[in-house]
C-alpha cells in the first residue's frame, strides 16, 4: 500500500516538476497524475514518456490517472469522454498505471436518473477496451452529483462489470452523513482508490477533523482492499510541511492496519 499526493489539488498552478518535487520531498510514495496539458497531455504522446522519465528520477510511482474531462456523465460527450479514456489507457501503460480516476459531474439543469444512464452507457461503451489492457475505472462519488451517496453509489454499480470502480473519499462520506467503517465493508469488491481529507476539506488529523481514517483503512483493508491511499486536500499556505504530516499520518495508519 502506497501514500500518494493528489496531483489536481497540489499541481494546481504548479508546473509537473514543481509538483513532482513536491510530492517527492514530502515522503510519498507516488501521485495521482492528471490527464491533462502540462502533465500526460491526452493529445500528446511525446509528454507521456516525459512524465514517465521525471517521475522515474524521483522514485514515483503512478496510482492513477486523474481524467480532466468530466464529461462522463453529461450529454452529448460521449465522444470526447470516449477518446479521452482511449488515450488514458494509452498513457497508463507508459506510466505504469492500471486506474482512471473520473468525476462524474452533472450538467447545468440535468436530472440525476439522466445522468446516471449517460454515465451508466459510457461505462459499458469504454468497458472491453479497460478488460483488455488490464486497467479498471474509477467513480468518485459525493453530496450534490451524479452519485450521491455509497449506497446509492454500490446499487448504481450493481449491473455493471467489475472494471466499474468506486473512488471512496472520506470527505465525501463523512460530509453525506455516512458512517466511514459501515461504507467500507459495504463496498467490498468495488473499491477503486482511496482518498484521504479531513473532514473541513484541510490536513486530515488536523484541529477540526473528525473523520476516521485509521478505521475506515483498516475496515477497507479487512474485507480486501488492496490499493493505495491519495491525499486529496484542499492545500494550506504550509503546503510542505502538512504534506509530510499528511504522509507520516497515512504512514502511521498503513503500519497499523496491516
Amino acid at each position: 500500500m502506497r501514500v500518494a499526493v493528489d496531483g489536481v489539488y497540489f499541481g494546481g498552478g504548479r508546473a509537473a516538476e514543481e509538483f513532482v518535487a513536491l510530492a517527492a520531498e514530502s515522503g510519498a510514495d507516488a501521485v495521482n497524475w492528471p490527464l491533462r496539458p502540462g502533465y500526460a497531455d491526452p493529445g500528446d504522446p511525446d509528454s507521456w514518456e516525459q512524465c514517465a522519465a521525471l517521475l522515474g528520477e524521483a522514485a514515483l510511482d503512478v496510482v492513477s490517472l486523474a481524467a480532466s474531462g468530466q464529461n462522463s456523465a453529461l450529454a452529448g460527450e460521449g465522444a470526447a469522454f470516449h477518446a479521452e479514456i482511449t488515450q488514458g489507457v494509452k498513457a497508463a501503460q507508459v506510466l505504469d498505471c492500471d486506474l482512471v480516476d473520473c468525476w462524474p459531474r452533472m450538467g447545468e439543469g440535468a436530472t440525476k436518473p439522466d445522468s446516471q444512464r449517460i454515465l451508466r452507457a459510457n461505462i459499458e461503451a469504454v468497458a472491453d477496451l479497460l478488460v483488455t489492457n488490464g486497467m479498471v475505472i474509477s467513480f468518485e462519488f459525493e453530496p450534490d452529483t451524479t452519485i450521491e451517496r455509497y449506497a446509492e453509489a454500490l446499487e448504481f454499480l450493481a449491473p455493471l462489470p467489475t472494471v466499474a470502480r468506486l473512488t471512496a473519499d472520506t470527505y465525501h462520506i463523512n460530509r453525506a452523513g455516512d458512517d466511514l467503517v459501515a461504507s467500507a465493508k459495504a463496498m467490498a469488491g468495488r473499491f477503486g482508490i482511496l482518498h484521504i481529507s479531513g473532514s473541513h476539506r484541510g490536513e486530515p488529523g488536523s484541529e477540526g477533523d473528525t473523520c476516521d481514517h485509521e478505521g475506515f483503512v483498516r475496515a477497507a483493508r479487512e474485507v480486501g482492499y488492496v490499493g493505495d491511499l491519495v491525499l486529496q486536500y484542499a492545500p494550506p499556505p504550509d503546503t510542505l510541511d502538512s504534506l509530510k504530516r499528511a504522509v507520516a499520518l497515512c504512514q502511521r495508519i498503513i503500519e497499523r492496519t496491516g
